[in-house]
């Protein structure tokens, strides 16, 4: 393949880690952990690298591996990586001296993409090669939230990798747009980091989308990217943006209810936004964000739910004026979350319980009994079935999920 026709996501990959950008920290972390394995194996067998796609984890221990000399044996996300292969393959590389006597780092990439019956003992087997293993493992996921790193949390190392800051991206950019004779402003450059969300690699594809379309392919005229985020990386999201258009996307991009959003951002706020005043911006933005989901619960004004995402982004960005962005781990609301979600869980019950009752025209109590559970089974089985419920009862969808055990249900009368 010539050089000229490498993705410049590829092609531009740091070659060494004095090139990687951001997350410095985790960065020095993951060395000295790696150079540490040259005393001999170490107890901690494992590390994994938990971050957003395109923020470097793969190309961090690449580029280490360079620097070290060491032999690097990867299973990407392409490969297959059922029980089999890992217990067979992985296992090999993980457990077996290397022949020039280098060290070797095994790296797996994605393993929260583990999914599906054909990789049904994938972690079990993983967990196995972790005890056993003579290298360093160096395994990277996307997802905190999946239950396949369940167990692998309790046996490897965990460092998170967050999305690139938006002035280590210009700086990035500016460089591959210099190497290429590519004529465009730092003005395009911060658009083009802002809109990439903290991921890099896609910042520099569309930096080529921009290269190859001319001047005239602005930034508005890239696709905008289908990504849903979990609350922790929307937290880090939203308390970097720069302005307040930024912060709204990412608050689009939020796999997560309005609701929630502002239970964490409540509880997470005064460790960004620290001053007297960033405060009282920052929380009077987040009561407005409040009472006007009041409002759309009570009257079903869903046309108001714009002006939240309004409150909270211009707030943010506009209260943390004086305390510089830092990484944190955030804490999860406990009780007040607890009490949301089961008042909204009795919310949907009470509706899904009366749409039957006056389909049916018995009591709540006797749909409570005779026909919730049937049809919560059969939408258990058969997922599809949901839909046709939900419209002949005509409710939402989402009120035919699953549901907690019949003695932690409420009797309704």
């Amino acid at each position: 393949m010539s050089d000229d026709s490498i993705p410049w996501s590829e092609k531009y990959r740091p070659s060494s880690m004095d090139q990687v950008i951001g997350n410095t920290e985790s960065m020095h972390e993951l060395r000295d952990w790696v150079l540490s394995w040259r005393r001999g194996p170490q107890k901690t067998k494992a590390i994994l690298l938990l971050g957003p796609p395109g923020v470097g984890k793969t190309s961090a221990v690449i580029a280490l591996c360079r620097d070290l000399n060491a032999e690097l044996v990867e299973f990407n996300a392409s490969d297959k990586r059922n029980k089999g292969v890992i217990e067979t393959q992985v296992w090999t590389a993980a457990t077996q001296e290397t022949l020039d006597g280098r060290m070797r780092v095994v790296l797996l990439d994605e393993v929260d993409g583990l999914s599906g019956t054909g990789d049904r003992g994938g972690t079990g087997a993983m967990l196995k090669v972790i005890a056993e293993s003579v290298h360093p493992i160096v395994m990277t996921a996307n997802d905190p939230e999946s239950p396949r790193l369940k167990e692998i949390l309790k046996r490897c190392m965990v460092l998170t990798i967050g999305p690139i800051e938006t002035n280590d991206m210009v700086g990035v950019l500016k460089r591959i747009a210099a190497l290429n004779e590519v004529d465009v402003s730092e003005k395009v450059l911060e658009e083009l980091a802002e809109h990439s969300g903290g991921d890099l690699r896609a910042a520099i594809s569309d930096l080529e989308a921009i290269a190859i379309g001319g001047p005239s392919l602005g930034v508005s005229s890239l696709s905008s990217r289908d990504v849903r985020r979990g609350i922790r990386e929307t937290l880090a999201r939203l308390f970097m943006a720069i302005n307040p258009s930024v912060a709204k996307r990412v608050l689009s991009e939020a796999d997560v209810d309005d609701e929630e959003l502002v239970l964490w951002l409540e509880e997470n706020m005064n460790l960004h936004l620290m001053t007297h005043h960033e405060q009282n911006c920052g929380f009077e933005a987040l009561s407005l964000a409040d009472l006007t989901l009041g409002r759309i619960r009570r009257r079903q004004s869903w046309r108001l739910l714009a002006y939240v995402q309004d409150f909270i982004s211009v707030g943010i960005v506009m209260g943390r004026s004086e305390t510089p962005f830092r990484r944190i781990e955030y804490s999860e609301p406990t009780w007040p979350l607890l009490a949301w979600r089961g008042a909204r869980k009795l919310d949907k019950t009470s509706e899904l319980l009366t749409k039957l009752s006056r389909v049916s025209g018995v009591s709540r109590r006797r749909v409570n009994r005779a026909y919730y559970d049937a049809i919560e089974q059969i939408v258990a089985r058969d997922p599809k079935s949901g839909e046709l419920f939900a419209r002949w009862l005509d409710v939402s969808r989402a009120l035919l999920g699953s549901k907690g055990s019949r003695r932690s249900r409420q009797t309704w009368s």
